[in-house]
């Protein structure tokens, strides 16, 4: 029984029906990006074969380090960043705060790229994080990751316009659950054959259901992360403080502690990373070592979610003595219900609390939600066939609904065919531009043709099959050999994309059939609406 009268829920299905035309292809591209980029830890791996050391923090960090830190300038030593990049390549920054040229804060200081292995130095620069050169191992995955989280915008607009997005997606959520007169049953409705429009109708029912749940967690969770920066705290800051946002800080964060400026020999770093180790069961995925040198210097290692917990975990050891000083909260000093819901979020959002089985988990929801989002924007247009807005959005839809899908195989094979040349950041973005430019045109030349669903859906379906044919032809390695290296993973996603691609193209040809047959029973002069 729906949850309001009839006048009310007319008023709401027109509104929940507008927001999502005026606004559902935008979301959709917020939501398979993301999709996509719930993997790009893997697809990173995949892009470079394989990273070259299976667990970079089991190497022998410590007397590296310690040979790094007196080349670089004393005040760079404020704070250091350890990380590794797709290829197992890890990246050190010795660094301070500043004010970089654009009159944004960022951090400036010396990093060195280490040889996963050896961990001999590969590269040094100096300047501001802004002007540092680009990761070009990590250059596919960090593309995909930006896309979904500001679209490659300017800050803030970029972050602006994605939280604009989880807030259509979390009114057409709540919208959604109002307006089902019966959500039980629709969870376990059969699609009806006896009309092409009831049947899409109750596909979209269906799949809409089951995503409430999921699609709520998204965009609560996305809206969050686009606006708790940009528009939250600042609020919080002039309401709850007055405006004094260092007050505001030093209640969520802490007060900064007094430091000493005395020197002191730091203990050994990787007997913290394997004590950590044996305590969460996972290696850290970054280490942040804050006042290098001095008697005050901290260790924060940084481990994602393990066993049944839920958020990731910063444990911090006394880099004098080295021992183990516990776990730091997210948000504020000591471990609250507000800190832990705060930690939720992120694993919440990407799926990655219980490592691959979660993402997984997360991607075929996420393709469910996209497929929600199209779906709806079909129907919306189907009801309305001579609209001039419908037949617009009916080009829309196919050249912004495979078109994206295109982009994000177009800048793989960009980042594959200049990687080996060093220029898969340039190759990366130039990849994914000059593909939706292709869909864009192809939208034009093929808008007479009324259904174009089934062309789009054959390139795109080329286009992920090729993708791991490219990856062994520009000197990435087999199958064998990677799944004795234990680079499973890579594997994982060339049968994902030759699977998809395998699929894409059925049902392209399936598509192509129907709306022959359909064309064939129009009367002259009508069109078939896009599938």
């Amino acid at each position: 029984m729906s949850m309001v009268n009839q006048a009310t829920s007319k008023r709401l299905l027109a509104v929940h029906g507008w927001s999502g035309v005026l606004l559902g292809l935008f979301l959709y591209v917020v939501i398979i990006t993301g999709t996509v980029a719930v993997l790009s830890q893997e697809i990173g791996a995949w892009s470079i074969g394989g990273a070259r050391t299976q667990a970079p923090f089991s190497q022998p960090l410590d007397a590296k380090i310690k040979q790094l830190a007196p080349t670089v300038d004393p005040k760079y030593r404020e704070d250091v960043t350890i990380y590794p990049n797709a290829s197992g390549t890890m990246l050190v920054f010795f660094h301070t705060h500043g004010v970089n040229a654009a009159g944004d804060p960022d951090d400036v200081g010396v990093r060195f790229l280490l040889e996963p292995g050896t961990l001999d130095v590969v590269a040094r620069d100096e300047g501001f994080g802004a002007e540092l050169p680009d990761d070009r191992d990590s250059a596919l995955d960090y593309f995909i990751s930006i896309l979904h989280i500001s679209l490659h915008a300017p800050n803030p607009v970029g972050l602006y316009l994605t939280g604009l997005a989880g807030f259509v997606m979390l009114f057409a959520v709540l919208s959604g659950i109002i307006l089902h007169r019966h959500l039980i049953k629709d969870l376990f409705v059969a699609p009806r054959l006896s009309s092409r429009l009831l049947n899409k109708r109750d596909r979209h029912i269906l799949a809409g259901s089951w995503s409430l749940p999921f699609g709520f967690l998204l965009a609560f969770t996305g809206t969050f992360f686009s606006f708790a920066g940009a528009i939250g705290l600042p609020i919080v800051a002039m309401v709850a403080f007055g405006g004094d946002q260092m007050k505001m800080t030093e209640t969520l964060i802490g007060a900064p502690e007094k430091v000493s400026e005395r020197p002191a020999d730091m203990a050994n770093l990787d007997s913290m990373v394997a004590r950590s180790v044996a305590r969460t069961g996972t290696q850290p995925t970054f280490i942040s070592i804050a006042h290098w040198g001095t008697a005050d210097a901290k260790a924060y290692l940084y481990h994602l979610p393990t066993g049944k917990a839920v958020e990731a975990s910063t444990h911090v050891y006394d880099m004098v003595s080295g021992r183990y000083q516990g776990v730091k909260p997210d948000l504020g000093t000591r471990p609250s219900l507000g800190s832990s819901i705060y930690a939720w979020m992120g694993p919440l959002h990407f799926g990655h609390f219980a490592g691959l089985l979660s993402k997984l988990i997360w991607v075929s929801l996420g393709l469910a939600a996209s497929y929600v989002t199209l779906t709806g924007l079909r129907l919306w247009v189907e009801r309305r066939p001579d609209m001039v807005s419908g037949k617009l959005l009916g080009i829309a839809i196919p050249m912004v609904g495979y078109g994206v899908p295109i982009g994000l195989a177009g800048s793989a094979l960009g980042f594959l065919l200049t990687y080996r040349t060093g220029g898969s950041v340039y190759g990366t973005a130039f990849g994914f531009v000059a593909s939706c430019a292709f869909a864009v045109l192809l939208a034009g030349a093929l808008v007479r043709r009324g259904d174009a669903s089934a062309i789009f859906l054959a390139i795109l379906g080329v286009a992920m099959a090729v993708l791991p044919m490219v990856r062994l032809a520009t000197g990435g390695p087999g199958w064998p050999s990677l799944i004795d290296a234990g680079q499973a993973v890579v594997v994982m996603i060339d049968l994902m994309l030759l699977a998809g691609g395998a699929f894409a193209l059925h049902q392209s040809r399936r598509g192509d059939s129907i709306g022959r047959q359909l064309r064939a029973d129009q009367p002259a002069g009508t069109t078939v609406p896009a599938e």
